[in-house]
């Protein structure tokens, strides 16, 4: 029910629309489930000029809700308000530092696409890019049109060769074998075959005997899809179904397609000058910190969305027909950068260890003790750091003699490598290297690639110290004797900036039917979950389309939309992809 407002908390009514927020909190001014849904739902269509919507957390899924609530629930723009804590929208894909050569560039990560994410390309072909005719969708083809035309983009796996002498060099593995016994195969086959029911709380090495992670199609799927063996059996068998028609192309990642551009400007950045343009209203600075329900027998309604703004509290009470988005959780919880001469801050990554929880974490924490089985188990996510522990790294290089050094070895015809994997590396250290220019202030000869290590907390095979302790300088001194090429004077010209990333992994982790919250939780009469910790069914964790069909299914289910989502990828392979991905196994 609804809570009486503490003195100092101020109450706005949202009936008629919102109440304008202090200044001082405002944005920038805005300019000119695949299966039916419950029975308790109400699916008749509701009154679009009438409720007001609330979108919690400023994330891609958020954006990609409004854009479903403007173009298929035809909601207007000055209805649908965006509520975020940071100064910028984009959540996990938000950059918070000005891009600049001269102090290093840094990025979380680069994202990988593909042209079956239908939900993501279906939304970005409804925005509309910088060129004028064009779209978002428009922009991103035409750009990786071109750039398969070129050809190859590359050696994709490396291992180390020690010489008569005792120094490592690299050299390209032959990808021509999967290198899977019969066994191996039995059991991959296995896995595609059995229900998720059957591998629920598994881990994967469960499932496979030691050696099938010594195989190239480990090294090949792990490296691209970031699984550890200690990760979700039921991920991975998502993963096999979704993306069995590449299994022919593991070896090229010629199905791989990336941004033209930084991802932040590339996709965040238009969108949501988009929105912008259509008066949705974007308020920064805004920690929702509660939520407050009315119970309707067995039916539930969201009656207030509880706030710190400015210092202050606010409560936002709802309308009888106004709609809550809530993003729950968050990737990037305890992000920490280091810089080339210091490592990311240090954390405790020991599972029984206390560790503190940003304000997305602590709120879902809330939202599930309060209701269980209607929010899921946030626990099952965030509790095991030492599994969901990754750290990327962004190396600026001044000098293009070790870049180009990098891509003629490689053999890239396209300028761009989508991923190189140092197997015999501790850390699995993995690179993408982007097309250049790859920030819009980037010099021309200003050179950027990013990397990560999947297993930071082991030595490096030259450095001799976890990738959690090094630095920049460090993690690119241990690339640099992998590819046996001079340490100096590159890493004078030089700067890699570590990221610490200690729940970057956790949608991976093991669970159980639960821990993920349905998109439209049962009985729910106005609150939609959206975002990477909500179950999809048959949809892939960690993709950018996970974030956007799940906005897309809560939009329409709780407008009342007459449409569904397109299919995902891999409900039903045909006859021809099943028997090459049988062959690809086999070799």
């Amino acid at each position: 029910m609804e809570e009486t407002p503490e003195p100092n908390t101020a109450a706005v009514n949202t009936t008629n629309g919102s109440e304008p927020q202090d200044s001082s909190q405002d944005l920038p001014q805005n300019s000119p489930q695949d299966s039916p849904q419950d029975s308790s739902q109400d699916s008749s269509p509701r009154d679009s000029t009438g409720p007001d919507v609330w979108l919690v957390g400023g994330g891609i899924a958020s954006l990609a809700a409004a854009v479903y609530l403007i173009d298929d629930a035809q909601v207007p723009g000055d209805r649908i308000h965006i509520l975020e804590a940071s100064s910028k929208p984009g959540g996990s894909m938000a950059t918070f530092s000005k891009p600049s050569w001269d102090t290093g560039y840094r990025v979380s990560a680069i994202r990988k696409l593909s042209l079956t994410y239908r939900c993501l390309y279906g939304m970005l072909e409804k925005v509309p890019a910088t060129t004028e005719g064009q779209t978002l969708a428009d922009k991103m083809n035409q750009f990786n049109r071109a750039r398969r035309k070129l050809g190859a983009s590359g050696t994709r796996l490396v291992r180390q060769v020690v010489d008569s002498m005792g120094v490592d060099h690299p050299e390209a593995v032959d990808l021509s074998t999967m290198g899977l016994s019969v066994k191996n195969q039995c059991d991959l086959m296995r896995v595609v075959l059995e229900t998720e029911e059957e591998l629920e709380g598994l881990e994967i090495q469960a499932l496979f005997a030691p050696d099938f992670f010594e195989t190239n199609f480990w090294d090949l799927w792990s490296s691209l899809n970031r699984f550890h063996p200690w990760c979700s059996a039921v991920e991975f068998r998502r993963c096999l179904h979704r993306f069995l028609h590449e299994f022919p192309n593991m070896g090229t990642l010629s199905g791989v397609e990336q941004a033209p551009e930084e991802d932040f400007e590339a996709i965040i950045k238009p969108l949501s000058q988009y929105l912008k343009a259509m008066d949705v209203d974007f308020r920064q600075g805004v920690q929702v910190t509660g939520l407050d329900f009315e119970d309707m027998g067995s039916d539930f309604r969201a009656s207030a969305i509880r706030t710190v703004q400015g210092g202050a509290d606010v409560e936002l009470i709802l309308g009888p027909s106004d709609i809550v988005l809530l993003t729950l959780g968050s990737l990037t919880s305890g992000m920490g950068y280091g810089s080339n001469t210091k490592p990311p801050p240090t954390m405790e990554l020991r599972d029984s260890a206390p560790h503190e929880l940003d304000p997305a974490w602590t709120f879902w924490d809330q939202l599930s003790f309060e209701r269980p089985r209607t929010f899921g188990n946030p626990e099952a996510f965030f509790d095991r750091p030492s599994k969901s522990t990754w750290l990327s790294f962004t190396t600026t290089l001044r000098d293009g003699a070790f870049f180009q050094h990098l891509r003629d070895w490689t053999g890239t015809l396209t300028g761009a490598v989508p991923l190189i994997t140092f197997r015999d590396c501790p850390w699995m250290l993995s690179l993408t290297i982007p097309q250049q220019p790859y920030f819009k202030d980037q010099p021309d000869d200003v050179f950027v690639f990013w990397g990560y290590g999947l297993f930071p907390d082991q030595a490096g095979r030259h450095v001799k110290k976890p990738m959690l302790e090094c630095t920049g300088a460090e993690i690119l001194t241990e690339l640099l004797c992998l590819m046996a090429y001079p340490i100096h004077p590159t890493l004078e010209k030089s700067i890699t900036i570590p990221c610490l990333m200690p729940l970057i992994g956790s949608p991976f982790l093991t669970r159980k039917k639960g821990d993920r919250p349905n998109v439209i939780p049962d009985g729910s009469k106005n609150l939609g979950l959206m975002g990477q910790f909500v179950e999809v069914e048959r949809e892939v964790t960690f993709t950018m389309e996970y974030s956007v069909r799940s906005a897309q299914l809560a939009v329409y289910g709780l407008m009342g939309v007459d449409k569904q989502p397109p299919g995902v990828q891999g409900e039903d392979h045909s006859v021809v992809t099943l028997g090459m991905a049988l062959k690809t196994m086999m070799t």
